[in-house]
């Protein structure tokens, strides 16, 4: 267990008991519980980060950000659905390189509405996306199809990805 193991347990105790609505000492002994084996279960079967592949402290605010993306997302499908809405599965290239971070790319594209990614091979997401019945993908080419189907999950993600900053020869930032 890392060094933050014990605030991290302490933290899912007090999520568990806001979420089950119930603050007596059952429910905090059970917090505790499930924390730390999802401490133990990371630590076990997550790949390591201790190589300073990814820096999770940029990640802080990325829920809240993508919480209000799915928001955004679902106002834009409704326009879509009432103007006319066409889908295509379309390669989008991401240039980050930790792999976590293209995970969470992954997952986040399929969070928000408007797109369902089925497979991440080699730093290109192939993703059914929804978009515009007007709009011709052959024309826009598939860097701006890209960069239209990721939004701005990719530069948020980018943040944390410490290899991108290195190579991109950009100063790494660990605050």
């Amino acid at each position: 267990m890392g060094k933050y193991s014990f605030v991290i347990i302490i933290a899912m105790a007090l999520i568990w008991i806001v979420l089950t609505e119930t603050a007596d000492w059952s429910s905090l002994a059970i917090g505790l519980l499930v924390g730390a084996f999802c401490i133990f279960f990371s630590d076990r079967f997550l790949p390591p980060v201790d190589g300073g592949r990814v820096k999770f402290s940029k990640l802080i605010f990325y829920p809240i950000y993508i919480i209000g993306q799915v928001y955004l997302a679902g106002l834009t499908m409704i326009k879509f659905i009432i103007k006319g809405a066409d889908y295509q599965m379309v390669p989008v290239k991401t240039t980050l390189k930790a792999e976590a971070l293209r995970v969470m790319l992954m997952d986040s594209m399929t969070f928000v509405p408007g797109s369902v990614s089925v497979d991440l091979n080699d730093g290109i997401i192939t993703s059914l996306w929804i978009f515009d019945k007007g709009t011709d993908l052959e024309k826009l080419g598939p860097d701006k199809v890209s960069e239209l189907a990721k939004g701005g999950l990719e530069k948020k993600l980018a943040r944390a990805d410490v290899e991108a900053h290195e190579i991109a020869g950009q100063p790494r930032n660990d605050g």
